[in-house]
């Protein structure tokens, strides 16, 4: 039998699409692959799974107790699933079944993978990383005032002072944009790029 489905963990949940061919496979093949992938699901940091039904042609008893094996092995992580189903077939058989009661089910991976970008199947926000964002534009902010005071040559500070804090503050400011970047995901890397870009250029113009 050829590969019964496609698994993928490159984003924050694992990603299984059935194949064609698992739809008319002989039932040991069948159990053969769900042992396969309830041991992957099993090697997951987080069992939040996109469950994809869009290739398939047929769906028998066989491929609902795969499916349903899956899902228990969801379950018994405490973790979540969402079923994309876009066929009239696997529908009506997920309805028949009473399953589509049981299961979050959508037509496109577009509305899956929208869901699952969400609480409860989203990864929560470390206390670490509010702190390190804070820090960041915290010290932002004390870039751009000692530039103020620099350009606007106030008394507050003499222009050396001025001009050394605003590095210090803009290289801070830098450094934890640069770390939020590589390290974090979704919107917590596109304010780690913003907070990059406003040290950067406060640096910049210290510097002038």
């Amino acid at each position: 039998m050829s590969t019964a489905f496609d698994f993928d963990t490159s984003n924050h949940f694992a990603s299984v699409a059935l194949n064609r061919s698992l739809g008319n496979s002989k039932w040991g093949d069948i159990e053969k692959a769900g042992n396969d992938l309830t041991a992957r699901i099993g090697e997951l940091d987080r069992a939040i799974v996109l469950m994809d039904l869009t290739q398939l042609e047929f769906m028998g008893s066989s491929t609902i107790a795969f499916v349903v094996k899956v899902w228990k092995a969801i379950e018994a992580r405490k973790g979540g699933m969402v079923v994309v189903s876009s066929s009239e077939m696997t529908k009506e058989v997920l309805d028949i079944s009473g399953l589509s009661k049981l299961w979050t089910i959508v037509e496109t991976r577009e509305e899956a993978e929208e869901i699952l970008s969400q609480p409860p199947y989203a990864i929560p926000t470390k206390p670490s990383t509010y702190l390190l964002a804070l820090l960041g534009w915290v010290a932002a902010a004390g870039a751009v005032g000692f530039v103020v005071i620099l350009k606007r040559e106030l008394d507050a500070f003499d222009a050396d002072t001025a001009k050394q804090l605003a590095f210090a503050c803009g290289g801070l400011a830098a450094l934890i944009g640069l770390i939020s970047t590589m390290r974090e995901k979704q919107v917590w890397r596109l304010l780690g790029v913003l907070l990059l870009l406003v040290a950067a250029s406060m640096v910049g113009v210290a510097a002038m």
